[in-house]
């Protein structure tokens, strides 16, 4: 996720970006590959695929406030893709709001789970037992309204649970739109003790622009320990930190250190041989470089660069929100551009866009154009199901409309077939 709506009016340099010509690797999609699902009156915000079990979370915001809302989570068929129930609303285990629903799902020997908060700041930990129901757990922590950015471990085989978040030092909200915040701490929290709450990272305020913890927000290396975040280094580049949740204790550490500036990093693990993933935007172009090492030892490298040829965009900018993911035993990621608006607010969330497919680390790189274009649409937050043998992409749509804001919008639910299928 990620993560789009996590950074609604953030401030970035854009560089202009350019089209490039060589159209031989890239496959444009058939009418009826991109189509909207569930129920066209509701509001769906945010959409989080589990990692195994075919569940959805995703928050219902009222579009009145644009901030609060239902969690709901239901379920996926993974012969169709389509939802079970149809509409989505399978249960509501809370009312939250956009800072502190569940940002992704977890899971441990005992199966998936998310983790987010309510209103007032009580932390609840939920763990389907079907697309209808749930066990709801109250963590006991101090009620604090001021969290943010749940992102629970992912430690298939481990019976341990964490939850990373970020505390905000006045208010809720994201760093590049409240000036009452003067800093912000990323958080560890053990959910099994929830006495045990370790301080990652604290970074001041550089309001109006966004701290680089929200710039790569903090994400688990799923099927590990570790986590990545976003810093900024000696020379002001935003970088990424490595931190172990196994070991709290030990100061974060420095995993790339080229010149780009990164954008919305997300990781993948290859379980097949051990090899690390790192993708991020560069400089809010519509190029993403991956970068590639062998062990948590070792710093990321620059292993592949990923620049989509768009016959739709006049100019496009913003590769990111990658989703990677494993198939049959090669590796994808689905991944958003948009036309660029001069800033991040406008290209992210008031700019048509598209959403794309890509092989990582294949001698024979490959892109496909899944999305089918309307310029009448703000596309974003592509997220990655694979069913039985067959792989969709869902993400979120909305109606462009100058006179509202974004956070007010309706967002569809839309779902993209691949080439796998």
């Amino acid at each position: 996720m990620r993560q789009t709506v996590l950074l609604f009016m953030i401030s970035l340099l854009f560089v202009q970006c350019t089209k490039t010509d060589d159209n031989t690797a890239i496959d444009y999609p058939d009418s009826e590959n991109d189509i909207r699902v569930g129920d066209f009156s509701v509001n769906y915000v945010n959409p989080e695929i589990s990692p195994r079990d075919n569940y959805m979370i995703w928050i219902e915001l009222d579009t009145i406030s644009g901030v609060s809302g239902k969690v709901w989570q239901c379920g996926i068929n993974p012969n169709t893709g389509d939802l079970i129930p149809e509409d989505g609303k399978g249960y509501s285990p809370f009312t939250s709001n956009i800072y502190a629903r569940p940002a992704d799902w977890g899971i441990d020997n005992l199966g998936v789970f998310y983790v987010g908060a309510t209103t007032s700041g009580q932390i609840k930990m939920v763990r389907p037992t079907s697309p209808t129901s749930a066990t709801v757990k109250d963590i006991a922590a101090p009620i604090d309204n001021k969290r943010r950015v749940f992102y629970p471990s992912q430690l298939p085989d481990e019976n341990k649970r964490f939850v990373l978040y970020i505390l905000n030092d006045v208010i809720n909200g994201f760093s590049a739109n409240y000036p009452q915040n003067k800093k912000f701490q990323l958080r560890l929290l053990d959910l099994d003790n929830p006495t045990n709450d370790y301080l990652i990272e604290e970074q001041p305020s550089i309001y109006p622009l966004i701290v680089p913890m929200d710039v790569i927000v903090p994400r688990w290396i799923k099927g590990s320990s570790y986590i990545t975040y976003g810093y900024k280094d000696a020379n002001g580049v935003v970088q990424a930190k490595q931190f172990n949740a196994l070991n709290p204790t030990a100061a974060a550490v420095p995993v790339t250190n080229d010149i780009a500036n990164k954008v919305d990093g997300n990781t993948i693990l290859n379980i097949l041989n051990g090899n690390q993933y790192f993708i991020s935007g560069f400089n809010a172009t519509n190029t993403a470089y991956v970068y590639k090492r062998a062990s948590f030892e070792s710093m990321f490298v620059q292993n592949e660069i990923i620049t989509p040829t768009s016959v739709n965009l006049e100019a496009p900018a913003l590769n990111q929100s990658h989703e990677p993911f494993i198939f049959n035993n090669e590796m994808y990621s689905a991944f958003q551009i948009n036309e660029d608006g001069n800033n991040f607010s406008l290209t992210a969330f008031n700019r048509p866009g598209e959403i794309w497919l890509t092989t990582i680390d294949n001698q024979n790189q490959q892109m496909w154009l899944l999305s089918d274009f309307d310029s009448t649409l703000n596309v974003s937050e592509p997220e990655a199901y694979i069913g039985n043998d067959k792989v969709w992409i869902f993400y979120s749509a909305s109606k462009l409309d100058g006179s509202q804001s974004f956070i007010n919008r309706k967002y569809q639910l839309r779902r993209c077939e691949t080439p796998m299928n």
